[in-house]
Parts: structure tokens; sequence; C-alpha cells
């Protein structure tokens, strides 16, 4: 056996090593065991180049099996944080993974998938909206619950005035049609602040989060 054909043999060996007790990558082991496997069965190029065909087989099943790896870790990571828009990529990839007849297949479904996919992370990402608007909210708080002098009462009143008016303006004219932009007839669903993604990013506790949704919907009413 030529020098060159050996290094040929111990390259897909390391690639097998690499995976063999990664029990995260157990799908990739099997693959990279079966193209080495089959190298190693051969004595010579030219020996080997006559199996190109089910080489070409084992490489694109290798890369299916990669995929498939990083995928379902992708997803145990998204399911375990309840992140449940973003493990919709995953789920589409892992159910059409095994249709891929080419590598250039595996990449467009891929591609494909995650473009969709980033679109309904930025649609569930708008409710970042209701977050930002807390300095607003509060600072609304303090002015209908301050205790001031006589005098003072029509200029707090005023302020608190132009916060809804600014809020209203911001929310009519800027914020709903940019969201309408990536989801035609979008709405702010404020149901959306109780799962997991969302409550955890909020810090207050269940009965400040309601009073702050019901001022919210004074604050940019729908």
């Amino acid at each position: 056996m030529d020098q060159v054909y050996n290094d040929y043999i111990l390259y897909y060996e390391a690639r097998m090593k690499k995976r063999e007790y990664d029990p995260f990558y157990n799908h990739s082991y099997l693959a990279e065991k079966a193209m080495y496997e089959l190298v190693a069965s051969c004595s010579s190029m030219e020996e080997l180049q006559g199996q190109a065909d089910q080489f070409k087989t084992l490489s694109v099943q290798n890369a299916v099996a990669l995929v498939k790896d990083q995928e379902r870790f992708r997803q145990k990571i998204y399911n375990d944080c309840k992140e449940t828009i973003r493990a919709k990529a995953p789920a589409v990839i892992l159910d059409q993974l095994d249709e891929m007849k080419s590598d250039a297949d595996i990449v467009n479904m891929v591609n494909n998938v995650l473009q969709q996919n980033n679109i309904e992370v930025t649609v569930d990402q708008l409710m970042h909206i209701f977050y930002s608007d807390f300095i607003a909210l509060e600072n609304i708080e303090v002015y209908q619950q301050a205790v001031v002098p006589e005098e003072w009462k029509t200029k707090i009143a005023q302020y608190e005035k132009d916060i809804f008016e600014s809020g209203k303006k911001i929310w009519l004219e800027k914020e709903l049609p940019e969201a309408g932009q990536w989801q035609q007839g979008w709405i702010l669903d404020y149901a959306l602040l109780k799962e997991e993604r969302h409550r955890r990013l909020i810090p207050v506790n269940d009965e400040e989060l309601e009073k702050k949704i019901s001022l919210h919907q004074k604050y940019k009413p729908a």
C-alpha cells in the first residue's frame, strides 16, 4: 500500500475516532465508521475509486448524520429552555432530513427552514415592545400616584398626558406599521407574556405584571 493511500486511511480513521465517545454525535460516529471501513477495505486508491457510488452514498449519509446530531442537540437546548418558537426549526429539519439525496439538498433545505424560522422568531420578539416601555409605564404610575401640592396637580396631569400621547404616536406611526411588515395583522398578544421565554425577561411578580399589562393596554391601545 502506498503512503498516500495509507494517509487517506489514517485521515478517515481520525474522523471516526473524533466522534467515538461523544454522546451527542452518535449518528455521526456510525456514519464516519462506515466511511472508514469502506476506505480501509480497499488496498489502493484505484480500488476505492471503483467504489465511487458507495463512497458518494456514504458521504451524503455522513452529512445527514452530522446535521441530525447537531439539530437534535439544538432541539434539546431549546426545549429545555422552553424556547418553543426557536425549537420549530430543528423539528422541521429533523422531519425532512432523511429525505435528502445530496449535500446541496441538505444545505438548501436547512437554509429555507432557518430563513422561515428567523421570521417567526423576529415576530415573536416584537413582544419586546412591552418590556421596553417599562420606564414609561413606571413614570405614568409615579404621576398617577404622586401626592403633590394643589398647584402642581395640573402640571403632573399634563406630564402624564404627554407620556400617553407620545406612546400612542410612536405605536401608531412607527411600531405597529413596522410590525405589520413582518406579519400582516400583527397584534400585541399579552397572553404570550405568560410563556416562559418572555416571562423570565420581566423582573416583576405576577400581580405587578397584570398591573403593567392593564396600563400598557391604555398606553398603546390596539
